[in-house]
């Protein structure tokens, strides 16, 4: 037990049994909620209820909530890669701290009942006494909550960040929390959690707020691009639409304004006379610079706002197969097959590891192939809600449920007309649905929910999964006769340990990043080069985009690599370096790769100790092995 560890749990005790606070022990945030939890009746000593909501209630809450879980779960999901190997669980709320959507609660389930750490289980402080949900609900801002500053001694194994999440109005819809065990905690958590929770007001904003006209600004012009910039929405004659959170105190406004003109220099015509890709100056009213891109759309009221949508977020190039490159020749193999199947209307499998960037390459080929003009519509067949599935493919019409929109709604299927579906983890979808979707690949049409007229359609298939599907059909879950109808070629994607081409990745990631100059040390290559990457390419953007945000614009280093990296790292090369030993001999280490060595020590800052004791030989060895080396 740390000495300040020490000192919070006595601060803790003498507040409970006596009511005074000793101060400059814990700061006034946790302090000011010890005092509300004492108010509110909490029992520090008993355990905490484990009663959740009826799911007929949390359903509710879900469907309440929709916006947020939409546009959170992408961000979700990143998180949880992130810190995924540091047993930690991510949480989100609604407003109220109830939980919506939980990741890895597994991992934690010997700290506490699971009950407490799933779906329909309410943190709010005024139940459970302080904790980071509740108390960043109260407080409206971040929150960490470690060890003995929870107020319900049950919970003293935890650490928790949470940090609320806003909406386009500045109302508060929920937070987002990471929660992990106390000896586990990491220093960079609530930054990434901070970040995520941008993110997510971000994707909240825009999938609120769209208008002809979009200004991205920072004061810096580094930032303009990153989740922490500032974004506003204009009409075509300069009103302002919109404007998020970050906006409003980037531009040091106290009210939101009605017109550019009112919160920049240069005019409005001027700036859009420089709008495109380069970052503009403007000038706030109180003479301080900010940095912006302008982007104005065309014109695009003759056409389907839903369909313009989808094709301008993905128009980046006229024919992206044309212009990807690769210096890995399975790569380059796949990216030739694609460009000579994607017009021949011939179904496309997409088969790879999760994160392989399957994804990519379906948005790829949809974008070069003579339906680029026509929508791109993806389906995760693995989130689909259950009990909603079919609606959700097929749509319904007018009165097919109760409370449905009056004219009905359009199913994913039918949007994809003109263009392109996309069928995401296919291996998941459920096997009675399978049957309905051959038929409407078979007819290509579809009768929606409701509804006793078919529609026809006209679209090309794209699938992918990272499961072995023909195992699934011997096993008898998944379709045959739908598996062929899929597979009419199978493009597999290699692993990320497996490419050729890291580097150029790397370069990419960073580019797209908006960092294209920064440097990597030689080091952190290295470690790249190592690692096993179990989440491929989309671990990799992931770690990137987290080193940016903690390096601040420097030259990224090993301490701006995530929570996690170098524990996943230290066990790959643990469980290398065993595999390679289990046929030596007592007292050899001849077949121990120098490479693993090379890593321990790496791994262990210059410990010799603690790098012998992971790969499993004695000191003495270890030094001997680091001077045939030459590193000793």
């Amino acid at each position: 037990m740390t000495k300040s560890l020490q000192k919070i749990e006595h601060a803790r005790l003498q507040f409970l049994e006596q009511g005074n606070m000793v101060e400059g022990v814990v700061n006034v945030t946790i302090a000011q909620s010890w005092q509300r939890s004492l108010n509110n009746g909490i029992n520090a000593y008993a355990p905490l209820s484990t009663t959740t909501l009826a799911t007929t209630e949390l359903e509710k809450k879900r469907s309440k909530n929709h916006l947020l879980l939409t546009q959170a779960t992408p961000e979700i999901t990143t998180l949880y890669e992130q810190i995924a190997h540091s047993y930690s669980m991510v949480a989100l709320t609604d407003a109220e701290g109830v939980i919506l959507h939980s990741e890895g609660q597994h991992m934690l389930t010997d700290l506490a009942p699971s009950a407490i750490l799933s779906p329909g289980y309410s943190w709010g402080e005024n139940e459970r006494g302080t904790n980071a949900i509740g108390t960043a609900i109260v407080e409206k801002q971040a929150v960490a909550v470690q060890g003995a500053e929870h107020f319900v001694e049950q919970l003293h194994g935890f650490s928790c960040y949470a940090v609320p999440i806003f909406g386009p109005n500045q109302q508060l819809l929920g937070t987002l929390n990471v929660s992990n065990a106390f000896s586990a905690h990491q220093q960079h958590t609530l930054a990434l959690v901070k970040m995520a929770a941008q993110q997510i007001e971000n994707r909240i904003f825009r999938a609120c707020h769209q208008g002809p006209v979009q200004l991205h600004f920072h004061t810096s012009a580094d930032f303009v691009g990153s989740a922490w910039e500032g974004m506003a929405v204009f009409s075509r004659l300069g009103e302002l639409l919109a404007i998020n959170r970050n906006g409003l105190t980037l531009a040091a406004l106290d009210h939101v304004p009605s017109h550019f003109e009112a919160m920049f220099r240069p005019s409005f015509k001027q700036v859009c006379s420089q709008a495109g890709d380069s970052i503009l100056k403007l000038s706030l009213s109180n003479g301080d610079t900010i940095h912006g891109t302008l982007r104005i759309e065309s014109d695009t009221s003759n056409t389907s706002p839903r369909v313009t949508s989808i094709r301008s977020s993905h128009a980046v190039t006229s024919n992206p197969l044309l212009a990807s490159k690769s210096n890995d020749p399975r790569i380059t193999e796949i990216l030739a097959q694609a460009k000579l199947v994607m017009n021949q209307d011939i179904a496309i499998l997409i088969q790879g590891e999760t994160g392989v960037g399957k994804e990519l390459l379906a948005s790829a080929i949809h974008h070069s192939s003579t339906r680029a003009q026509g929508p791109l519509i993806a389906i995760n067949c693995a989130a689909l809600p259950e009990g909603l599935i079919e609606a959700e493919l097929f749509g319904y019409e007018e009165g097919a449920f109760t409370g449905a929109r009056q004219k009905g709604s359009q199913g994913k299927i039918e949007q994809a007309d003109g263009g392109t579906l996309f069928l995401d983890e296919i291996g998941d979808m459920p096997l009675l649905l399978q049957a309905r979707l051959l038929r409407v690949l078979q007819e290509r049409s579809i009768t929606p929910l409701g509804g006793s007229k078919a529609k026809k359609l006209d679209f090309a298939v794209i699938s992918a999964t990272n499961q072995k599907l023909q195992e699934k059909v011997a096993s008898g879950a998944f379709r045959k006769d739908l598996y062929y109808r899929l597979n009419g070629i199978s493009l597999t994607l290699p692993p990320l340990r497996e490419r050729k081409d890291l580097l150029g990745i790397v370069h990419n990631i960073m580019e797209a990043q908006g960092a294209g100059s920064l440097d990597i040390h030689d080091d952190v290559i290295q470690l790249f080069r190592q690692h096993p990457w179990p989440g491929n390419i989309r671990q990799l953007h992931n770690v990137l985009k987290t080193m940016l945000a903690l390096a601040a614009g420097n030259p990224l280093r090993r301490q701006h690599l995530p929570p996690g990296f170098m524990d996943e790292l230290g066990s790959h090369v643990s469980e290398q370096a065993q595999t390679n030993t289990t046929a030596i001999t007592t007292g050899s280490i001849d077949d121990i790769t120098n490479e693993a060595v090379k890593l321990a020590l790496q791994h262990h800052e210059g410990n010799i100790s603690a790098a012998a004791r992971e790969l499993g030989m004695s000191r003495n060895r270890f030094y001997r092995k680091l001077k045939a080396l030459g590193l000793a």
